[in-house]
Parts: C-alpha cells; structure tokens; sequence
C-alpha cells in the first residue's frame, strides 16, 4: 500500500490514536511494509509517534493528547487520573504539566510529540471507577473525581512514591463523600483510611 493510500485508510476509519497492529489487521500488510508506510506519513507531519508501534493522527485538530493514554499503555488497561483528572474537573486548582494516568502494569514516563505522560502502576484489583469521556469524534478514559482522588492518595502513601496526595482547593473539597467513603473502604488500605480521616472525609 502506498503511504497516500494509507492515509485515506486512516481517514475512512477515523483512527485518531492508534497501534501498526490495527494497521495490520485493516490492510493484511507485512509488517515491514506498514510500518514504512506510516514512517513516511510521520516524516510528511502528517503522523506523529508516540512511542514504537503507536501513532497519532495530525488530521485531526480536536485530537485531545488524553487519547493517548490507553494506547501507551496497551494491551494494559490504563486511564487519565491522579493530578490530570483532579485539575480536569476542577478538584485542585493546580494544573500539571505533564498528563497523568494510570495502569495496571508497571510505571513507565513518555516525552511525545503531544506532550509529556507519567503513567503509574495501579494494582489490577483496583483499575475500576472510571468512564469514556467523549473528544471530538474520539474518546479517553477518565477517572471520577473520588476515584482520581483516591488513586492518588493511595499512591501517595505508598513507601517511596513520587508523588504528592491531592492538595486542598479552598475550604473544602469538591466531592461526593458518600462516594468517596464507599470507593475507599473498596481500597482496603487502612492508611487511606487513616489520612481520609485527617482530612476531615
């Protein structure tokens, strides 16, 4: 397949995000020569790679990089939480410059063509309490804000975490605490517990 005959292929599908697999399956093409044919599209700017074997469409302009954060981490589950989903729902004021999620496999960071990723381990028990939010013609995975809230409170307690539990938005947080109560008692965890109960939750 040529690479104009390959980008009407990604165009007729819709495929915003995507893996040289789905390529695969769509085309029945070798894998060499799919992936030459989207290297060329990525040395036009028409692609962009986000890491080996994923890809992101530039002809869409509504592509939100949050769409990403699945396909990084596939076949893994993986979904936007922690600061990302907290700043996007307006639980904490503070907005972070990289994008933040979470997956069932190990930690791993990504510098993008479409931004920067921290995507943390989440033990696979505990991969729940998220849903699709729609992007333009797409979708990503999002935590609920109790869930983001939560997952990054349990993280933050863990021995040797890098990261830093949710910090307060004026005089009181902007959640469901019944939810809230119910999630964590799901977590198991009793220094969630325990911190939950210093935060006055």
């Amino acid at each position: 397949m040529t690479a104009a005959g390959m980008l009407r292929l990604i165009r007729d599908h819709g495929l915003r995000v995507f893996t040289t697999s789905d390529i695969l399956t769509l085309t029945g093409m070798a894998p060499d020569a799919a992936t030459h044919a989207l290297q060329r599209l990525a040395a036009q700017d028409l692609l962009a790679k986000a890491r080996k074997g994923v890809w992101v469409s530039r002809l869409s302009a509504d592509i939100n990089p949050y769409e990403a954060v699945a396909q990084l981490r596939a076949p893994w589950p993986a979904y936007v939480s922690l600061y990302s989903a907290l700043s996007d729902q307006g639980v904490v004021a503070e907005t972070p410059q990289v994008i933040y999620g979470v997956s069932s496999t190990i930690t791993k960071q990504y510098r993008t063509p479409i931004g920067e990723f921290h995507i943390h381990h989440l033990p696979e028990h505990l991969m729940w309490g998220y849903e699709a939010r729609p992007s333009g013609s797409g979708s990503y995975p999002m935590a609920e804000p109790e869930k983001a809230f939560l997952d990054l409170a349990y993280l933050a307690l863990t021995p040797r975490s890098p990261l830093e539990p949710p910090h307060k938005r004026g005089r009181n947080w902007d959640l469901d605490r019944e939810k809230l109560r119910g999630y964590a008692a799901r977590f198991g965890y009793q220094p969630l517990t325990a911190w939950l109960d210093a935060q006055g939750l």
